[in-house]
C-alpha cells in the first residue's frame, strides 16, 4: 500500500467514525418513540394538576364570596337599626307617662325622630294629593265617579307609599274618580 492509499483509507475511517458519531449524537438527541409517549404523558398529568388546582381555588373563592355576600345582607341594616333602637326606646319611655299631654308631647318627639331617621335614609312618601293615578306608583284599590275631581285624579289616599332612593317600595294604595 502506497502512501496515498494508506491516507485516503485513513481518511475513510475518519469520515466513517465522524458519520457513526453523528449518528449517535441523533439518536441520543432524538428521543424514542416510547420516550416521547411517557414524557407527554408526564405533561398531561402536570397540566391536568395545575387544572384540577384551579378549579379547586375557584370553587373556594365562589363559598367565601357567597358567605360574605351572606354576612353582608344579614348585617346590611345594623346601622338603621341602631338608629331606630333610640326612637323605640323613647316611645318605651313615653310608655311610662301617666299624663295624657305628655304622653302626647312623647309621641310626637318620637314620631320626629323617625321622620327624620327615615328621611335619613333616603325613605319619602308618595305624593297623591291632587295627582293623577300613576300605576307605577300606585295601586287602585277602588274607583268612584266624583264630580270634584277629573278622570283618574286620585280622590283619596288608602294607605301611604314611599319610595327609597326613588325606587318604589311600597304602592300607594288609592281610591281614582273614573267617569
Amino acid at each position: 500500500m502506497t502512501e496515498e492509499e494508506k491516507t485516503k483509507k485513513e481518511a475513510q475511517n475518519t469520515e466513517e467514525q465522524q458519520e457513526e458519531q453523528q449518528e449517535e449524537e441523533q439518536e441520543q438527541q432524538e428521543p424514542s418513540p416510547e420516550e416521547t409517549i411517557t414524557q407527554l404523558q408526564e405533561e398531561v398529568e402536570l397540566y391536568k394538576n395545575k387544572l384540577q388546582r384551579s378549579r379547586a381555588d375557584f370553587e373556594n373563592f365562589k363559598k367565601r364570596s357567597e358567605q360574605e355576600k351572606q354576612s353582608f345582607v344579614k348585617y346590611a341594616n345594623e346601622g338603621l337599626i341602631l338608629k331606630i333602637l333610640e326612637a323605640y326606646e323613647d316611645l318605651e319611655r313615653a310608655l311610662q307617662v301617666k299624663e295624657d299631654k305628655d304622653l302626647r308631647e312623647g309621641v310626637e318627639l318620637i314620631y320626629k325622630k323617625l321622620t327624620k331617621i327615615l328621611k335619613d335614609e333616603g325613605v319619602e312618601p308618595i305624593n297623591t294629593e291632587h295627582q293623577k293615578f300613576d300605576p307605577y306608583k300606585h295601586e287602585a284599590l277602588l274607583t268612584e265617579n266624583n264630580d270634584d275631581y277629573e278622570n283618574n285624579e286620585i280622590i283619596e289616599d288608602l294607605q301611604k307609599g314611599y319610595t327609597l332612593n326613588s325606587k318604589v317600595i311600597r304602592y300607594s294604595k288609592v281610591k281614582v274618580c273614573k267617569k
